[in-house]
């Protein structure tokens, strides 16, 4: 009888198992947006600086907003751009993000004096 009842319980988790992993639409990919603005203190938004999502290695560069935006799958990615700043000449950021489904990353890279 005791062998009876586990059986009948692994049966019932069986279908549970089964009929979850069952659905008319296939799921969706769990994507989140990275989102990278190049801003100058004194001049505002810095567009057509590009701007790579590694290690996807997807290229962008920022529209006239200073933005540049990346949909990707959730995970971890490093935001890198070469930035002008008149003093050292550029600013190398190689920056950690980490991504989640339906989420938008923010980052904000800081240009000094864009050379123009």
């Amino acid at each position: 009888m005791k062998h009876c009842g586990t059986l009948a319980l692994m049966l019932v988790l069986s279908c549970l198992v089964f009929w979850q992993g069952c659905s008319d639409s296939p799921e969706q990919p769990k994507t989140g947006t990275v989102s990278a603005l190049v801003i100058d203190g004194s001049l505002g938004p810095v567009a057509d600086v590009e701007i790579t999502l590694t290690p996807m290695n997807l290229v962008s560069r920022t529209d006239d907003d200073g933005r540049a935006l990346f949909e990707v799958p959730a995970g971890d990615y490093f935001v890198d751009a070469k930035v002008c700043c008149a003093g050292p000449g550029f600013i190398n950021y190689h920056l950690p993000v980490t991504v989640r489904s339906d989420r938008t990353v923010r980052v904000e890279l800081r240009a000094c004096l864009v050379c123009l």
